[in-house]
Formats: structure tokens, C-alpha cells, sequence
């Protein structure tokens, strides 16, 4: 891609963050937001990558490997307008988008979008077509001619571009099924899936090489679970409504076996098998949980803890059997976390935090000194020898080895949820205005918070998870990964 000027070079350096107190210095990649990508605006096609410019940002094919590469969504610069045009030459050199009101050109050495005043002239062999009147789908679909199509359970949807790269393949643009290719010879047509069924992201559950990732129904045109691989960039939909009989429904939490995934929503728990993704349930009240709104989830060996709005039960998974725990402390509580740390639960609840040894049904509460945890306490964490529990006022960390307790006031507007992740240096703490790092582990405890300015998809922060140098960010308007490990911030 093209550099920008020397002066605009030299005024970066400038600008550059002098002390604790300045904003993060942007990096490469610092941080890139995954979204529902399946509304397709515009195509335009090098020889190596295919651009899509959807509803979600700019995704790119490299055509060469054959794979996703890493979205466009974490540049700086991006307008926040509709993107209504894309072009990039033959070699990548320039990539320029065209909103209502500018243009604007890409610096990959920046990671930056720089409006300029005209287009430059582009060397490029790609060329825009009409809707052909035969298009074949590879794809439980009926292709109606015009780029229409009727999928087999009567949702329409249409192309909105298609470009002819001249190498044989068509690459097209979906408006609610996400980018296409078909041959251009026999007009075979495949999609090609890429990015979340759902934009809000409320769960994140790693499950060996994926991220399970799941939220509140808002008003996407599909829904369900969403399967994300992060080392191949891979993605794998679970829709709901459709083949495996999982209903249209919120998701609260997951949890996940061998063989299993559950899935936890507001009228009850339902179990997908993984071989074929049949569905058993809802399992509700009916069936022995104190309510049918299910809000955590916990595995322990073959027992599955179950937490609703109304108590805390225990299923299990061998005897098929469920009974309510200690239902004189947590009936009519919403049980909003459960944590396993060796033979013991941790429980995060409206009554308040406790520990559960299930093997001798003994119960105790937990009260920290500075009335962190006085009111719900609405998330629980463990690392390292260490509980952390969160409440709308801060967060709290227990040492389990000689049970000091650590205090953090990081008060927030949310009673009902907060997201909380730990590492051997930070705990992330969400909030309805971005997230806040407290670097625990230092003589000299500094907190710093993180926004949209510092390329969270949204300040409503609902899920996060650490991954290496990386934070999984769940919002209600994608997911995002942030560079946590960035040596430029001072902590």
C-alpha cells in the first residue's frame, strides 16, 4: 500500500504517548473486531485477495492460500459511514473505499484510513456483472433468477455485486447469506461463511481449539451458536431454528463436554450432541430446576451445576437425575456464576459469594472487609491460588493459600451482569463504559480504562477471556481481540 507524507510521519511521531496518562499507541492488529459480515454492500478483486465490504466492515480472501485473512476492522481512521464503493489495483498497492460523503485510501504500514480528495488511477482487471440467469447453489437454496434466491425454509435474500476476477471465478456479494463464489463457466455456487450468526456476544466458552460463542437474540436475520477457530480463522455456524431443533432463544451460558455442548437460556437448558447436532430439551422447571431461566453453568465431572434465576441445582448426567442445592440459602436467587477450584464450587450469587464442597454438602459464605460484596456478587474467577469475585462496586481477590483478600473499587452502572477475566498481571473488569485493567501484581496498583476510542467494537462490555497476549472482548455489537500485551502502555 502506498506511505503517507513525511509530515504526516513526522506529526505520528509527535503525538506519540509520553506518559501514563496519554491514550495507548496503536498498533498493527492491536485490535480487530469480528461482527455478523453476512450483508454484503460492495466486491472488488486483486490478484491475491477478494474484498467484501459488508455491514461488519471490509473481510478479505486471500485466493492464493485459499482463506480468510484477518479482517479490516481494527484501522484506524475507518468512517463511520456506509461503505458504498471499494477498489484496489492488481497488486494490492492501493485499496480505496467511497462513502456518501469522501474517499478514503488504506496504509497497511499504519493500519490506518486517510481521506483523500479524487481516485487515483487503478491498474486492475476485475470487472462488475449483472446477475447471470443461471446461477447453481451448492446450498439448500432455489436460485429465482434476477440474483434472487429462496432457501429451503422460506427466507429470500438477493446479490448485490459480482465481480469477474477473469481467472474463472465469480466472486459475489449476498445481502444476509454473506460473500459467494461460483464458477464462471458452470455456475456453480458455493458460500463462504465467515464471522458471527449473532452480533451481540453476552458468552464466550473455549472448548479446545474454538471459541463457542453466543448471545441475546437482538434483531439478526440468523441466529444460533457461533464456532470460532482463531488459529485458522476459521469459522463453523450452529443455526437455531433450523436442522438441529435449538430454538430461537437468548443464551446466557455454555459449557461443553466430549460429546456435548449446553447451552443454557430462558426457558431451560438444552443439550446439543456434536456428532450431529441433534438437540435434547428444553430441561426447565418441569423437570426439576427451581426456575426455567438459566444463567450459569458449571461441569464437574458427570454432574452438570445449574444455575437459574431462582436457585442453584445439580444434574446428573449418568443417573439423569436433578436436585435442588441447599435450596434454604439459594431459592428464589439468581445464581449468576459458578466456578470449580479442585473438590469445591465457587458460587457468585444475589445472596452473595460462597464456597460449596459438593461431596459433604457443607456450604459457607464469603464476606470480604470492605463491603465489596455486600450486594450481588455477579461474577467469579480463578488464577493461581487466587478467587476473584466481581459486584457493581470492584472487585475482590481471596488468596485461598492464607485468606487475604484484595480490594479494587471499580464501581459501574450494570446490576445484573459483569464480565470479568485474570492473568498473572492484570484482571479485566467490564462495565457499560468500556473495560477497565487493573495491573494487580505491582507494588503500586494502576488501573487504565479501554473504549471504542482504543478499538473496542462498543463500550457495553459483556464477555471477556485471555488468550496469551491476547483479550477476547464480547460486546453487543461483535467480538473483539485486543493486543492486551502492548509494550507501549506503561502499567
Amino acid at each position: 500500500m502506498t506511505s503517507p507524507r513525511l509530515a504526516i510521519l513526522s506529526l505520528l511521531m509527535i503525538s506519540l504517548p509520553t506518559g501514563p496518562d496519554s491514550r495507548a499507541q496503536h498498533r498493527p492488529n492491536q485490535a480487530i473486531t469480528y461482527r455478523n459480515f453476512d450483508f454484503v454492500r460492495v466486491v472488488t478483486s486483486s490478484m491475491t485477495y477478494v474484498y467484501f465490504a459488508t455491514n461488519g466492515g471490509i473481510i478479505r480472501y486471500d485466493k492464493m492460500q485459499q482463506k480468510w485473512d484477518l479482517p479490516l476492522t481494527g484501522a484506524e481512521g475507518m468512517p463511520r459511514e456506509t461503505i458504498n464503493q471499494i477498489w484496489v489495483d492488481r497488486f494490492d498497492q492501493t485499496l480505496v473505499i467511497g462513502t456518501d460523503f469522501s474517499l478514503y485510501e488504506y496504509d497497511d504500514f499504519f493500519d490506518r484510513w486517510y481521506p483523500i480528495s479524487e481516485l487515483p488511477s487503478l491498474d486492475t482487471d476485475c470487472r462488475h456483472l449483472r446477475a447471470p440467469d443461471v446461477l447453481l447453489p451448492e446450498f439448500d437454496a432455489n436460485y429465482m433468477g434476477e440474483g434472487k434466491f429462496a432457501d429451503f425454509f422460506g427466507r429470500t435474500f438477493v446479490t448485490t455485486d459480482i465481480v469477474d476476477d477473469r481467472t474463472g471465478t465469480l466472486w459475489i456479494g449476498t445481502w444476509g447469506f454473506g460473500p459467494a463464489m461460483a464458477d464462471a463457466s458452470s455456475y456453480l455456487m458455493s458460500l463462504m461463511p465467515y464471522g458471527l450468526l449473532q452480533e451481540r456476544v453476552d458468552v464466550i466458552l473455549p472448548d479446545d481449539s474454538v471459541l463457542w460463542i453466543g448471545g441475546v437474540v437482538i434483531d439478526d436475520f440468523r441466529t444460533g451458536l457461533t464456532a470460532f477457530n482463531p488459529e485458522s480463522n476459521r469459522f463453523f455456524r450452529v443455526e437455531s431454528g433450523l436442522f438441529t431443533g435449538l430454538p430461537v432463544e437468548d443464551i446466557y451460558s455454555l459449557e461443553s463436554d466430549s460429546a456435548r455442548l449446553y447451552v443454557g437460556t430462558p426457558s431451560g437448558l438444552y443439550l446439543l450432541e456434536k456428532k450431529d447436532w441433534s438437540v435434547q430439551g428444553p430441561v426447565d422447571f418441569r423437570h426439576g430446576l427451581p426456575e426455567d431461566f438459566v444463567l450459569s453453568l458449571e461441569l464437574v465431572d458427570d454432574k452438570l451445576f445449574v444455575g437459574t434465576t431462582g436457585g442453584l441445582s445439580l444434574m446428573d448426567l449418568v443417573m439423569d437425575s436433578i436436585f435442588h442445592v441447599r435450596p434454604e440459602t439459594f431459592l428464589g436467587h439468581l445464581i449468576y456464576d459458578i466456578k470449580q477450584v479442585d473438590q469445591t464450587i465457587w458460587i457468585g450469587s444475589s445472596a452473595g459469594a460462597f464456597r460449596y464442597s459438593y461431596e459433604s454438602d457443607r456450604l459457607q459464605h464469603f464476606e470480604d472487609t470492605d463491603m465489596v460484596l455486600a450486594r450481588s456478587v455477579l461474577n467469579v474467577e480463578y488464577h493461581a491460588g487466587g478467587i476473584w469475585f466481581a459486584s457493581d462496586v470492584g472487585v475482590v481477590r481471596l488468596d485461598l493459600t492464607d485468606g487475604a483478600t484484595q480490594s479494587f473499587h471499580e464501581p459501574t452502572g450494570l446490576r445484573d451482569h459483569r464480565a470479568m477475566a485474570v492473568n498473572d498481571r492484570v484482571v479485566a473488569v467490564a462495565s457499560d463504559h468500556g473495560m477497565t485493567f487493573v495491573f494487580w501484581s505491582k507494588d503500586k496498583v494502576r488501573s487504565r480504562r479501554f473504549t471504542t476510542d482504543d478499538g473496542l467494537a462498543s463500550d457495553n462490555v459483556l464477555a471477556l477471556r485471555f488468550d496469551g497476549d491476547y483479550l477476547w472482548v464480547g460486546t453487543d455489537h461483535g467480538l473483539t481481540r485486543f493486543l492486551w500485551n502492548n509494550p507501549f502502555w506503561i502499567d
